[in-house]
């Protein structure tokens, strides 16, 4: 069963699976100088949140455009 979402939407949720589960990253930016105050680390964390947030609401939007008569629409 093929994925029927959009390739930007494919190539997002790629992006946020290499941020995600790729911790070195993580960890070579958490020995750098703090931006306004805040620690890298916590700026890497609290981005790659709101990106994976950010890409599961517009997935649910490319859902829901894809079947526009599902169960639960009102």
């Amino acid at each position: 069963m093929g994925s029927r979402l959009p390739k930007f939407i494919q190539a997002w949720l790629a992006l946020d699976l290499i941020l995600a589960l790729f911790p070195p990253v993580h960890w070579v930016m958490s020995g750098s100088d703090p931006i306004l105050g805040v620690p890298r680390a916590l700026l890497y964390i609290y981005g790659t949140g709101f990106i994976v947030a950010l890409s599961i609401i517009a997935t649910y939007f490319a859902d829901r455009a894809l079947w526009p008569g599902r169960a639960g629409d009102r």
